[in-house]
């Protein structure tokens, strides 16, 4: 058998807005590809050692080469920082 629930527009308002507060607590940043030099300062190091980590595979999340400038992936560099400030061996 099938139920209708009648609810007040102040009430669905109510809901809609308890859904919504729910969601953007749980939505994960969203992805931006940042340029070398801004990788390196946000970590704190030389544009060098970026590009020596993106050679030794440390970040996986990347565009670019050939000519073209390297772009790292915001998540993968906030991820890094985050471990980097748990561990001082990280460089």
């Amino acid at each position: 058998m099938n139920s209708v629930i009648v609810i007040s527009p102040d009430e669905l308002r109510s809901i809609i807005a308890e859904v919504v507060r729910e969601a953007m607590q749980t939505t994960v940043e969203p992805e931006v590809w940042l340029p070398v030099p801004n990788v390196a300062h946000r970590l704190g190091k030389s544009e060098k050692t970026i590009r020596n980590w993106l050679g030794d595979g440390r970040f996986t999340r990347y565009s670019g080469g050939d000519g073209k400038p390297y772009l790292i992936s915001s998540l993968e560099v906030e991820a890094l920082s985050r471990s980097a400030s748990s561990s001082p061996d990280a460089s």
